[in-house]
């Protein structure tokens, strides 16, 4: 068996969720119930995917070659600077949700940001913009 990197960051995830479930246990219940809820989902899905890691590399199943993406679709013929610019693009319209939230509180932000990027970035129509923003805003 070849020994993964895959498989060591998943070894260290179990490690941490099982220090904040172990040392979690003598706190009271209020300050431990946090970490004791995400510790032990992240310490069960996590020693699932262990399991999954060891049985896949045992088995030579075709999920463990190197190209294999998960649900990603990569093209590989697309140029760095198409990357680039796509990756900025996307920090872009990050960075200014969080300027939005900062200026305007997350009440009025969340469906602000959320108009003008149905609109201007996935290039919807005014009436679905307006439509899947209202219903933000009352869910919200």
């Amino acid at each position: 068996m070849r020994f993964q990197a895959r498989t060591l960051f998943t070894l260290v995830v179990v490690a941490v969720a099982a220090y904040a479930v172990v040392s979690a246990r003598e706190w009271p219940l209020g300050t431990r119930l946090f970490p004791m809820v995400i510790g032990l989902s992240v310490l069960t899905l996590s020693l699932v995917q262990l399991f999954l890691d060891f049985y896949l590399v045992g088995r030579g199943s075709k999920a463990n070659r190197k190209e294999d993406t998960g649900d990603l679709q990569v093209d590989w013929s697309v140029g760095s600077r198409v990357i680039a610019a796509k990756a900025a693009e996307f920090f872009g319209w990050l960075l200014g949700f969080f300027f939005c939230i900062w200026i305007f509180g997350f009440f009025v932000a969340v469906p602000l940001y959320g108009f003008l990027y149905l609109k201007f970035e996935a290039k919807e129509g005014w009436w679905s913009s307006f439509t899947l923003t209202v219903g933000v805003f009352v869910f919200f």
